[in-house]
């Protein structure tokens, strides 16, 4: 250790992290300080390491968003001051954190309604989203006098312009109104939007927030590294939370756990037979990711589909068998299909079905009722067969109609007679309407 760093080490804490920030060694403030507990720290050391990770929030926000987010983040967890949370905020939009960001930038604005930079920052999230409404709401509170005043009446301009809207049309009201989807925002810690760090009985790191527990082993990462993978895994789940939401229009409200493996530890805990066969599953309330070290759109896709696994769990009340593993799988296809801008199915594969179906070869859907689809002789084909089915149940009802038929088998309805109510059929003369539909191909 060099000599300078370990002199560092030996002082009090808050000599320590001005001493360290003094230095400008950000990471190693963050290392030594990140499993600091508050309550431990006198109200003026709180106040002077939290000064310090500003200090270092604001250093690395333009080189190095995952550090000011962590580093921005400690400090509001210490000290939630006007610039801890302005800085922590406009990092998570930086990191493309934009949950974690909304909540520390709306915790900002209830604490300093009077300071423009949190409701600028939150019109410049909302303008990325696309959300003009929310954006155009919170710039029309920043007053002339606002030292935000010059850069929010560029950014209204702007949003008249992409809108077509009059620069009057924002909603009066002392905030925007809050998106639907998520909880209440109680300032950090698990039952906010922000991540918190911990670390699990066998060694995993755990990063949690009110939708999402992950975890997964740190390995050598160093500090940046593990930053930058975090990130991105926060960034995957909020999107596969999100892209489900666009098409379902509901998102899992309870918390879940997901367990990120590489192939060795998937192959290890479930055998090499399932590592080489599946991207993921999801079981006992926990989505578990194969060859989950670096992340790529197969990932993104498999998360989508767990998750509406996922969705369909709560919705069922978590009611074990009480949801057709053919309704399951097909609707979390069809989610995952529609997320990615697919019509259904790789046509390969229709054909393939069509075949079938003049063959009088397809299976019935009440076949298909248990029994995990991956075990079929030709998986592919009864996933995509499943999706063909939900898809028909949505043309014939609607997403909604399909998620109320889910909360209905959790409560204990009959499913035959529930599913003609649903679908304005019973299901043998459904199934044989999607036989002929695929004959005809």
């Amino acid at each position: 250790m060099p000599l300078v760093l370990a002199l560092l080490l030996t002082q009090a804490p808050a000599s320590q992290a001005t001493a360290l920030a003094k230095a400008r060694r950000w990471n190693e403030l963050l290392v030594e300080f990140e499993a600091q507990r508050p309550s431990s720290l006198s109200k003026k050391d709180r106040a002077t390491i939290a000064k310090a990770f500003t200090a270092a929030c604001e250093a690395t926000e333009g080189d190095d968003p995952s550090l000011a987010q962590a580093t921005g983040e400690r400090a509001v967890a210490l000290e939630p001051t006007a610039a801890a949370l302005a800085c922590a905020g406009a990092a998570a939009v930086h990191n493309r954190q934009p949950a974690a960001a909304e909540e520390l930038l709306r915790r900002g604005l209830t604490s300093f309604p009077k300071d423009g930079r949190f409701p600028l920052e939150l019109a410049r999230l909302f303008y990325m989203e696309q959300d003009d409404a929310q954006a155009l709401a919170l710039v029309a509170r920043i007053g002339s006098k606002s030292p935000q005043f010059a850069e929010a009446t560029e950014l209204k301009a702007k949003l008249v312009r992409r809108g077509g809207m009059r620069a009057d049309a924002a909603p009066a009201g002392d905030a925007a109104p809050r998106r639907g989807g998520g909880p209440a925002l109680t300032g950090g810690g698990v039952t906010g939007l922000g991540y918190e760090s911990s670390v699990d009985g066998e060694g995993r790191r755990v990063r949690q927030n009110a939708f999402f527990r992950f975890r997964y082993f740190s390995g050598q990462r160093d500090f940046g590294q593990r930053a930058e993978y975090e990130g991105q895994v926060q960034e995957s789940l909020e999107e596969a939370r999100r892209g489900a939401r666009r098409v379902l229009g509901v998102s899992r409200e309870g918390a879940l756990d997901v367990i990120l493996y590489s192939r060795e530890e998937f192959s290890l805990h479930f055998g090499g037979t399932w590592a080489a066969m599946i991207a993921g599953f999801y079981g006992d309330n926990a989505i578990r990711m194969n060859d989950s070290a670096t992340l790529s759109d197969k990932t993104q896709r498999t998360l989508v589909h767990e998750y509406v696994h996922a969705v369909v769990d709560e919705l069922a009340g978590f009611q074990r068998g009480a949801v057709p593993i053919w309704l399951n799988e097909g609707l979390a296809e069809y989610v995952e299909h529609e997320y990615a801008g697919e019509d259904g199915p790789a046509p390969q594969y229709v054909d393939a079905l069509a075949s079938r179906a003049q063959a009088g070869k397809l299976p019935s859907l009440a076949a298909m009722r248990s029994g995990a689809l991956i075990a079929q002789a030709n998986p592919v084909l009864a996933y995509a067969y499943a999706h063909l089915a939900v898809r028909l149940m949505v043309q014939r009802s609607s997403v909604p109609a399909v998620l109320k038929f889910i909360e209905a088998l959790g409560r204990g309805a009959p499913f035959e007679k529930t599913f003609e109510q649903i679908v304005g059929k019973e299901l043998s003369a459904f199934d044989e309407e999607l036989r002929q539909s695929l004959g005809k191909h």
